[in-house]
């Protein structure tokens, strides 16, 4: 049986209208604090230092695409670690202009992962998706707990910092909690998928094929747990992801070393990882733009950075993260979009050459 999935779309018009939205109330923020000062802390930039930090954010991706090569390995895919680093490049790019916490890129990967690689099936290559997204989240937990004690105990830091550092944190520890739970508990799944047929139906007055919808979710635990016994694989795929992980932090730290700042790598794990919550949510803006960038500032500026270094830091990490990898990313999704174009025509071809003997 195969199921099919389609790639999210993107509305230019709208992503570049909202992107407008963020930028405009980050430059308003800028002006409050002083525009013409953070434009001189930017002048300080040492080019040199900060031109690795584009090598360490694609490192990052890359160690990230290799924990998930890592797992889709035990489902006995026979995909390269090339096309895994363009899918989840291609996920960045969609999850940064498709604000919907972070699913579109999630759906993005399935998408591709079942275009390219052979014998791949939707529940398979959701299960692979799933599995990877709780890895992942280990170390973003961990770091986080990690700079937050380092936070609490070595800086006489604002209340309010705190407060949205442990409330970030609690937030994402509870939504790991509920993900792990629908991705291993059968009732969960099948009750939100049960929810979802019943208002698609009666939304779009269409009739759904509920025992393929639930065969699919069956199909989906028993890949989870499957996965879940994997323990060699699920270790080296966390180290891959704690790799990841910490060189999307030394981005950061390069960028303050690029503007000659000092500051603590355990600092950066508690902000970064507020950025992260933020960035993930699924509100309005792409990306988080605007939002994100005032939360990064302020939140640096609360840790002891004077104002103008943390505003000019944020657009220098930023500038990495946010857009060069969605570049990146968008230049990823093209060259996949291709692949998926030229295996279809190939599809096609060989259909009309069979019914031809």
């Amino acid at each position: 049986m195969t199921q099919d999935i389609a790639l999210p779309t993107i509305s230019p018009r709208k992503s570049l209208g909202l992107i407008a939205l963020g930028m405009s109330a980050y430059m308003a923020y800028l002006y409050y604090v002083g525009f013409e000062e953070t434009i001189s802390a930017l002048a300080r930039v040492n080019l040199a230092i900060f031109s690795t930090a584009f090598i360490l954010a694609l490192v990052s991706m890359l160690f990230y695409a290799r924990s998930w090569k890592t797992i889709t390995d035990q489902l006995d895919y026979d995909i390269s670690i090339t096309d895994i680093f363009h899918m989840y490049m291609s996920s960045i790019f969609l999850n940064n202009l498709i604000p919907s916490g972070s699913f579109s890129g999630e759906t993005g990967r399935i998408y591709f992962l079942s275009k390219i690689a052979e014998n791949s099936r939707f529940d398979m290559s959701a299960a692979t998706v799933a599995a990877t997204r709780i890895v992942t989240a280990i170390p973003f937990i961990v770091g986080m707990a990690l700079g937050l004690a380092y936070l609490a105990l070595r800086y006489e830091v604002p209340l309010w910092a705190l407060a949205v550092c442990l409330a970030s944190m609690l937030v994402l520890l509870l939504v790991g909690l509920i993900f792990v739970g629908i991705c291993f508990a059968d009732t969960w799944l099948w009750g939100i998928a049960k929810l979802t047929i019943k208002y698609v139906e009666k939304i779009f007055h269409r009739e759904v094929d509920q025992e393929l919808c639930m065969d699919i979710v069956s199909q989906f635990h028993r890949n989870m747990n499957l996965l879940s016994g994997q323990n060699r694989a699920l270790i080296i795929s966390t180290f891959w992801a704690v790799a990841g992980w910490l060189s999307i932090n030394l981005v950061a730290l390069v960028a303050f070393k690029s503007l000659d700042v000092e500051i603590s790598i355990f600092t950066i794990f508690a902000v970064y990882a507020v950025v992260i919550v933020f960035q993930a949510l699924p509100i309005i803006l792409p990306g988080g733009v605007g939002l994100a960038d005032i939360i990064m500032t302020a939140l640096f500026n609360a840790v002891g950075i004077p104002m103008h270094d943390a505003a000019a830091v944020t657009i220098l990490i930023r500038l990495v993260e946010l857009w060069f990898l969605t570049f990146v990313g968008g230049l990823s999704t093209a060259h996949l979009m291709r692949r998926v174009n030229n295996n279809d025509n190939n599809g096609r071809a060989e259909k009309v050459t069979t019914k031809s003997f």
